[in-house]
């Protein structure tokens, strides 16, 4: 009975994250923290990679993804000509919206406790209906980090989510790359 129950959770997670492929990812609107607005989709002609958290509880899982990420796909000011920047190779957008309850009252502290080179990059949403975004998306568990790749319109090309590995890195990679 258990093993029936473990291969019906899987089963069920895999049809959950294959429903969300081509689909339009939900408008959020916000200011980076660095003072600037965003809207999501981005639309500038580039993929776009959207790392969501929303709840406390997923922050050390993704604390896990966030250096992978950074130097898969963030472009480091101070290395502008560097050829081996991965970064350089797949010129994509990078956002990370923590869509947590209250993170207006802790953003302050949020902001000084993060190195001002990713400020551009974290999304402090406005009036984002958190749990309709969940329910669009067919987003059960908050406790887990969500990373969804997006094409050039704002549809979702893949999602990942959960525990880091390099495998689901290099998914992400070759679903910016088109492989």
């Amino acid at each position: 009975m258990k093993r029936l129950t473990i291969i019906m959770s899987v089963v069920l997670s895999t049809l959950a994250i294959n429903a969300q492929k081509g689909q339009q990812f939900p408008a959020v609107n916000g200011t980076c923290l660095n003072d600037k607005a965003m809207s999501l989709p981005i639309k500038n002609g580039k993929e776009t990679i959207v790392a969501i958290a929303f709840h406390r509880g997923a922050e050390d899982e993704l604390k896990k993804w966030l250096n992978p990420l950074y130097y898969t796909f963030m472009k480091k000011p101070d290395k502008k000509d560097n050829k081996f920047d991965m970064a350089e190779v797949y010129d994509v957008n990078f956002v990370f919206v923590p869509m947590i309850s209250g993170f207006k009252k802790i953003s302050d502290d949020f902001k000084a406790g993060t190195q001002k080179e990713f400020w551009p990059y974290i999304l402090d949403t406005e009036k984002t209906d958190v749990k309709g975004m969940q329910k669009q998306l067919g987003l059960k568990d908050n406790k887990i980090p969500y990373f969804f790749v997006l094409d050039k319109n704002g549809k979702i090309l893949m999602m990942e989510s959960g525990e880091y590995s390099e495998s689901k890195v290099d998914n992400m990679e070759e679903a910016v790359s088109g492989d």
